[in-house]
């Protein structure tokens, strides 16, 4: 009979657990020095290739096509003194044609992320005002974070509409010189966005102090996502109570690349939107279970389907039109069974005002950028959702 250790070393004195732990601490060292090829060519970088490709068209065509996108750029990074604030006044007039029912029972509002665009999230609260509903939590993410959280402190649309409306690139834009500048030199190390962050925290700061998350009037809550781990989490009042509300918005648009992340209990947390588009879990498992919901999309085409790529072989340069589908395909998939979910468990009105267009490509960061479309963007969310509720009240009455 053959012995373990001699076949396996032809050392004596050699168990089958020592040349276990060889093989472990082997292959840890493997995992420790892994080459820069491995890496590059790891099968889960493929989507942040198409990332770049598709990027790079969107950014492409924006320059050739569209100098409003570059002067947006340049407001929102080097503002000069003529750049005026945008006259807002009021953003809402009065309500016309018939008063819809509210809506009955707990009522949700789920909100994806979409950058500025989802400034109609604030026009979803006013309509829900005008038919007398009461919502009972709202589920932010990402851009519609900015609106919701002063939602969820109880402040009226009309002054939440107001507050963000005015809004201009210099109360919420720092862009970080000193670290862009220090990327060459030190190889990038430390460098994590371009945006700080600290002007957004500070604006919201200014108008609700350091009220927590445990004291808003209507609990909302909105994903993020750790660096560290790889894991999402949620803040709201019954993850995170102690957390200020500012710092949580902060958190909820700390997308990468773009704002750097903040660092919460040791750890570096960003933007959970880049997970979870469409968070449905805060309305139907961390708050008690809703019994009508709000959809609000702001961020894909009619029920969260793909772009339309029909054809894309036979077109020039044809893997753009590909990656278009593979950077988002597990985002919009998730984002499809989230809603699917959120239609078994509550009746669900299905809200989208802005058309895709709006935030495609480089019409993401125009709308973060720039607030001169907001007030639109608000009115169109109240007259979407006050379709919605008359044509729910029609199919009742039916």
């Amino acid at each position: 009979m053959v012995r373990i250790e001699t076949f396996a070393s032809g050392r004596p004195g050699w168990s089958g657990r020592t040349m276990m732990a060889e093989a472990i601490a082997m292959a840890t060292t493997a995992g420790r020095s892994r080459s820069a090829l491995d890496a590059a060519l790891d099968v889960f970088r493929m989507r942040q290739y198409f990332n770049v490709v598709v990027g790079a068209r969107d950014v492409a065509t924006a320059i050739g096509k569209d100098a409003a996108f570059l002067d947006t750029v340049r407001r929102g990074m080097l503002p000069l003194p003529w750049d005026r604030r945008p006259a807002v006044g009021q953003v809402f007039g009065p309500l016309r044609g018939a008063v819809p029912p509210p809506l009955p029972g707990r009522v949700g509002v789920v909100a994806t992320g979409g950058s500025g665009a989802l400034a109609s999230l604030v026009g979803v609260a006013k309509a829900l005002q005008d038919s007398g509903t009461e919502v009972s939590v709202y589920s932010v993410c990402s851009g519609s974070a900015l609106f919701g959280f002063p939602l969820g402190t109880g402040m009226p649309p009309d002054e939440v509409a107001e507050l963000t409306a005015s809004m201009r690139p210099a109360d919420y834009v720092d862009v970080g010189w000193r670290e862009i500048a220090a990327l060459v030199p030190t190889l990038g190390r430390g460098w994590c966005g371009i945006l700080r962050g600290d002007k957004l925290e500070a604006f919201y700061r200014e108008q609700f102090g350091d009220l927590t998350l445990a004291q808003l009037r209507t609990p909302t809550y909105a994903p993020i996502w750790n660096v560290e781990h790889n894991r999402l989490d949620f803040v709201g009042p019954r993850t995170h109570p102690d957390l200020p509300v500012a710092r949580a918005i902060r958190m909820a648009v700390s997308l990468p690349l773009f704002v750097q992340p903040v660092v919460l209990d040791g750890l570096s947390w960003c933007d959970g939107g880049i997970v979870d588009i469409f968070p449905v879990r805060p309305v139907l498992d961390i708050e008690p279970a809703v019994d009508t919901a709000v959809a609000v999309n702001g961020f894909y085409p009619h029920d969260f389907l793909g772009e339309d790529v029909t054809g894309w072989d036979g077109r020039s340069l044809s893997i753009v039109s590909a990656a278009s589908q593979v950077r988002t395909c597990q985002q919009a998939e998730l984002a499809r069974e989230h809603l699917a979910r959120l239609r078994r468990a509550a009746d669900t009105l299905l809200v989208e005002p802005v058309p895709y267009g709006k935030v495609a490509g480089t019409g993401f960061y125009q709308q973060f950028l720039d607030t001169r479309e907001w007030p639109a963007f608000m009115r169109a969310g109240r007259a979407a959702m006050l379709a919605s509720l008359r044509r729910s009240a029609r199919r009742a009455a039916a």
